[in-house]
């Protein structure tokens, strides 16, 4: 991950693909107790193979390793590098020239939540409040706790718990890529072995020509408890569209866990089906849209007994 480091205070800063520096709100660096530095002040970006700054017309100026930079021309920046912004002590070392990487950034601290299996949870992924996901078209989703589900771009801002994220989609050429989709026709069955004091659960995907063990996982017990309430729905003729609804609230009672450890339950789950390469990892849980309802996202299922 590429990083800038300043030198003074040794306060670092992951690189957005392009990296605003100044004290504007809107700025990924923002230096907004430093007098001497402009609202937007500079600018890091990628290049492609490469990392380069811009002076954006500051006020008192840009230096890449003592040398001024002139306004608006780009600078081949190395390991190592150091660029003051505005003043000749406001150093900060360019200390990692990685690519960039799909990630949220906390704008105020910093701090960087980095994809893993197409995935990220902020605040962190064990006790997420939001979900960023990788869709099967390909696009990120952002997942809110009440469902809403909407669509990121590359440097995107939004907020969480109070607070604000910059969201990082480099190109689809830095992108892990996505889980397979199963080549079956039809949807694949959830299916369900259940010991007879219901202490373990295992799981199995099956498709028309192959199947994937899950294995037993303390949260396939959730998936359980909404997989049946799917069966007994179809049982009782509701219609699809309305089959296996559950209020988040009342299963947190039921399971007599609370309601943000059932969205960490949730982002456990997908994280487990898109570590086997599912496509199902993205859909196994719906949320219904400004409602605090969730179901199954599989509508083929089967539960057994051992």
């Amino acid at each position: 991950m590429a990083k800038l480091l300043e030198e003074s205070s040794k306060r670092s800063c992951v690189l957005l693909p392009e990296h605003l520096i100044g004290r504007g709100p809107q700025c990924a660096l923002r230096l907004a107790e430093k007098n001497y530095v402009s609202s937007q002040h500079a600018v890091i970006r990628w290049a492609g193979n490469g990392w380069e700054a811009i002076d954006r017309g500051s006020r008192n100026g840009t230096r890449l390793n003592g040398t001024p930079l002139e306004p608006g021309r780009a600078y081949r920046l190395s390991k190592g590098s150091v660029l003051s912004f505005g003043h000749p002590e406001e150093r900060w070392a360019l200390v990692d020239t990685s690519e960039p990487q799909v990630m949220a950034l906390a704008v105020d601290t910093g701090e960087a939540h980095f994809e893993h299996l197409g995935m990220i949870g902020v605040p962190s992924s064990e006790n997420p409040s939001c979900t960023l996901f990788q869709d099967t078209d390909g696009a990120w989703k952002l997942e809110d706790a009440d469902g809403s589900l909407h669509t990121l771009r590359d440097g995107q801002t939004f907020e969480s718990g109070g607070q604000r994220y910059a969201f990082s989609h480099p190109s689809p050429s830095d992108m892990t890529a996505g889980v397979d989709p199963a080549t079956s026709a039809e949807p694949p069955t959830l299916q369900f072995l259940v010991s007879s004091d219901e202490d373990f659960v295992e799981l199995t995907l099956q498709y028309d020509k192959r199947s994937v063990a899950l294995g037993s996982r303390g949260h396939n017990y959730l998936l359980l408890t909404l997989a049946r309430q799917r069966l007994a729905d179809s049982a009782n003729d509701v219609p699809v569209g309305s089959s296996g609804w559950m209020d988040k609230d009342q299963l947190a009672d039921g399971l007599r866990i609370t309601p943000q450890l059932i969205d960490g339950e949730i982002f456990r789950i997908r994280k487990h089906f898109a570590s086997h390469g599912l496509a199902e990892a993205a859909t196994i849980i719906e949320r219904r849209a400004r409602t605090r309802q969730i179901r199954l996202g599989l509508s083929r299922v089967r539960v057994e007994r051992r």
